[in-house]
């Protein structure tokens, strides 16, 4: 029996975001059963998984958020169902929990960015944008930016820009403070709250917000669609 209850906060049918340790990306899955010390999540709807040949073993991680709570679970893949409905099982080793407080929904992204002092550099930083909302965004570079750009970082002040690439050719430019910092594995992971933006940018940011809560809403109808024809699995 595991020290913490899944159930507390957890039930199947709940959309929740997981990532495979060795994939950059967030997928939107459910949850197909759960007991106090396993999650069985859905791989039949996503094939990034069975793309980068998940195995019996490796390390998973899962988040999910309510109105009031950010919870972080990470686990060891403990079995892989290939017979319809695909799933995976995860037994669930590590939980951590925060307190949402942020102004506006966030939706994992792995975006390629440029990270400036000032909007007039004509050279920055590479990063890769993490995740990004309508009011600040997150992002990861290699090193601190104390040293990459000259910046004070514990001066939560500094305004820095940032141009985000949704593709080759189109991107939009932010500024913003910063508001934490966070060590990764591959790197460093800063927040940044948005406080101006050109016109024109705004309304691409906004334009990419409406596109991925499209997707969002796509999953949720194939996920209503499942659970209407596979209800035993709520028995």
């Amino acid at each position: 029996m595991s020290e913490f209850d899944l159930r507390k906060f957890l039930s199947e049918g709940v959309v929740i975001r997981t990532k495979h340790s060795d994939f950059p990306s967030w997928v939107t899955n459910m949850i197909y059963k759960i007991n106090a010390e396993y999650i069985e999540i859905d791989i039949g709807l996503e094939k990034n998984y069975i793309d980068n040949l998940i195995m019996v073993g490796d390390t998973m991680k899962c988040k999910y958020t309510t109105n009031d709570t950010e919870y972080t679970l990470i686990g060891w893949v403990t079995r892989i169902n290939m017979d319809p409905p695909q799933s995976i099982t995860i037994r669930v080793h590590q939980l951590q929990s925060f307190e949402n407080k942020r102004d506006s929904y966030r939706y994992d992204v792995y975006l390629s960015s440029v990270v400036k002092k000032t909007n007039k550099d004509k050279k920055g930083t590479f990063a890769i944008l993490t995740n990004v909302s309508r009011t600040g965004v997150a992002f990861l570079v290699r090193d601190s930016l104390d040293k990459l750009l000259d910046i004070d970082e514990n001066n939560f002040n500094s305004n820095i820009f940032i141009d985000v690439y949704i593709s080759p050719e189109k991107f939009f430019t932010l500024e913003g403070t910063l508001t934490r910092k966070c060590v990764k594995d591959r790197g460093i992971e800063y927040g940044l709250k948005i406080i101006d933006m050109g016109i024109d940018d705004e309304k691409l940011l906004y334009s990419f917000l409406e596109e991925l809560a499209n997707k969002d809403e796509e999953f949720y109808n194939k996920r209503s669609s499942f659970w209407s024809k596979n209800s035993g699995f709520n028995e």
